[in-house]
């Protein structure tokens, strides 16, 4: 598991199984889903971007 975000262990990613094909990395805030990616580059903005939206950042929310 690690941690994306150095001064925040809430944030974690780590490579799971989610119904594709690979595994995925998976970014959770406290065990909570935030969402998945085939490459961890992005699962990183997908934590850094949570953590600016909990902070009160304005925030894109990508649909799916």
């Amino acid at each position: 598991m690690l941690h994306p975000i150095e001064k925040d262990k809430r944030y974690t990613i780590s490579r799971e199984w989610i119904g594709k094909d690979k595994p995925h990395f998976v970014a959770r805030f406290c065990g909570d889903w935030i969402g998945a990616s085939a490459f961890y580059d992005s699962a990183v903005m997908l934590a850094i971007g949570e953590s600016a939206r909990r902070k009160g950042a304005l925030a894109i929310e990508a649909t799916q």
